[in-house]
């Protein structure tokens, strides 16, 4: 019972930092909207605090630990490997 409350924490944390993710990369989309200026402004301060809230409540449920872990991987490398492959 324990091991299923564990996986689902971790599942949830995890979900909500590519959440996160998701609302900063939708940033990228808010210019190309036919929205009015204001709308546009609400829009993107709506997800820029998504973005943070989601990334946020992912630290407090996945714990320091992991967060320690997702900063000090090689993103770079990883990176590069994968744009590398046929």
């Amino acid at each position: 019972m324990k091991e299923d409350t564990q996986n689902l924490k971790r599942w949830l944390g995890v979900t909500l930092v590519v959440l996160s993710f998701a609302f900063y990369g939708c940033l990228l989309l808010v210019p190309l909207t036919s929205l009015s200026a204001e709308r546009k402004i609400a829009l993107s301060t709506l997800l820029v605090i998504l973005g943070e809230g989601s990334f946020w409540l992912a630290v407090i449920i996945l714990g320091r630990e992991a967060i320690a872990k997702y900063r000090s991987f090689d993103w770079r490398n990883w990176l590069s490997g994968w744009l590398k492959k046929p």
